[in-house]
């Protein structure tokens, strides 16, 4: 009896000694049970490559991947490094061209195809043997190797219920010379043929084992789905630079429209000439002193919309008499109540514009005062829009440091010094504490 080991697991150490025995058996010249010579056996080839290990290798490098141009060579590059080949290509369909397009071929030890050089419509024969399925009626796994399709040509009776299909196969054959190619392998996603993976010949000379076209044909369906993922998220992130782009573009365009419109309000009235242009950018400025706070991030585009806004604050102004606007005298109070008009005509003006109906609600309620004595609605604190608030103080700011008809200009210091003193009456506290820093770092010099 074996010595146990303390486990009950003694028995394993001869258990394990037994293939060893059975080779030695093999081997031995005197009383073998299968004499061979062993020098003979040096000569045996060695085991095939452990493909599930390279599959495995390859997948995981495959996800890593987004561009599908990158994701070939790496396949490419991997086939020709691990297995010597003459050369290595793949063919990937390009849906802008409608065609095949060989996208990396490799073959620093024998041949290499140059890259853009082979191009194939659906009706190139190759292509349309794969694409068509009728590969799948000459070979079980649908890969086509040259040797066995040549041989298979040459008995046309094995074929001869399929109309036309020798034909195809003696045309798709002329292409694989072309290509150089000892087999081809389909690269399918879902129902689609999306690629094409040619394989030369082996350095060695030797054919491809059944075990390898196997191994070809799992990497061909996990390249396959590899390929198709970082295509779609190559024509994602294509559409959303495009995306970008028209949004940038609409966007300037409007901008621009809305500046324009802005100017010639101004200059409506040549008192106030480029009041609109200085309020949007003393907002702007409060802007990057408040963007962090929590009534900022609410918005869905909060320097955007403010932005917009301040352009547009006062747009309403075009429902309002030359003869109010341009006054020289003070004015009366039912021409006071006129001109209080402007924020709701603006906000009327803007409104039916889908995209800009945060933004109406913003020119409505820029008049408002923070403790509810403000108009057109005398709304309160908080339930001012926070961007109405902005727009408040700077409007403020502008309209006492420029010449009016009836007043000359302020200095900048009275100005801020009268801000401050109705800081949580007319002006939101956080907004004037945060005008008064953009000042304090000069950002709303001319």
């Amino acid at each position: 009896m074996p010595k146990d080991d303390g486990f009950g697991h003694g028995w394993l150490n001869d258990w394990f000694k037994i293939p060893k025995w059975m080779l030695d058996k093999l081997t031995e010249e005197d009383g073998a049970l299968i004499p061979i010579d062993p020098e003979k056996l040096k000569k045996f080839p060695k085991a095939e490559k452990d493909y599930q290990v390279f599959l495995e290798n390859a997948s995981r490098l495959m996800i890593r991947f987004r561009k599908p141009e990158r994701l070939i060579k790496m396949i490419v590059n991997v086939i020709d490094e691990q297995l010597k080949l003459t050369h290595t290509a793949i063919l990937l369909y390009k849906e802008q061209k409608n065609a095949f397009i060989l996208i990396d071929s490799k073959g620093e030890h024998g041949i290499k195809i140059p890259i853009g050089f082979i191009r194939m419509t659906f009706e190139n024969p190759l292509v349309k043997m794969f694409n068509e399925r009728k590969n799948y009626i000459i070979s079980e796994n649908g890969a086509l190797i040259y040797k066995e399709t040549a041989a298979l040509l040459k008995n046309k009776d094995n074929i001869s219920k399929h109309k036309d299909l020798a034909d195809l196969i003696e045309l798709a054959m002329r292409q694989m010379d072309l290509l150089k190619a000892n087999a081809c392998m389909p690269l399918y996603y879902k129902k689609s043929l999306i690629g094409i993976l040619v394989l030369g010949d082996k350095l060695t000379g030797a054919e491809f084992t059944r075990q390898e076209m196997g191994f070809f044909m799992t990497l061909a369906n996990d390249a396959a789905m590899a390929i198709a993922n970082a295509q779609l998220i190559e024509s994602l992130e294509e559409r959303i630079e495009e995306i970008k782009d028209l949004y940038y573009r609409e966007h300037r365009v409007f901008v621009h429209t809305a500046i324009a419109l802005a100017t010639a309000i101004d200059a409506r009235d040549p008192y106030t000439h480029g009041h609109t242009e200085r309020v949007t950018r003393y907002c702007l400025a409060v802007a990057d002193e408040l963007k962090d706070i929590p009534e900022a991030r609410a918005y869905r585009n909060f320097r955007e919309t403010l932005h917009i806004s301040a352009l547009l604050h006062d747009v309403g102004k075009i429902g309002i008499p030359d003869a109010i606007l341009n006054k020289e005298s003070a004015l009366t109070a039912k021409e006071y109540e006129k001109v209080k008009e402007h924020p709701v005509i603006g906000a009327t003006i803007i409104s039916p514009i889908k995209e800009l109906r945060n933004v109406a609600s913003e020119i409505r309620y820029h008049q408002e005062h923070y403790d509810g004595k403000g108009y057109p609605e005398g709304l309160k604190g908080g339930n001012i829009p926070l961007i109405a608030r902005i727009i408040s103080v700077c409007d403020a700011y502008d309209a006492i440091t420029t010449d009016r008809p009836y007043r000359k200009r302020e200095s900048s210091d009275i100005a801020l010094d009268r801000i401050r003193k109705v800081s949580g009456t007319q002006f939101d506290p956080v907004v004037v504490s945060a005008f008064l820093l953009s000042h304090e770092k000069g950002k709303l010099k001319a």
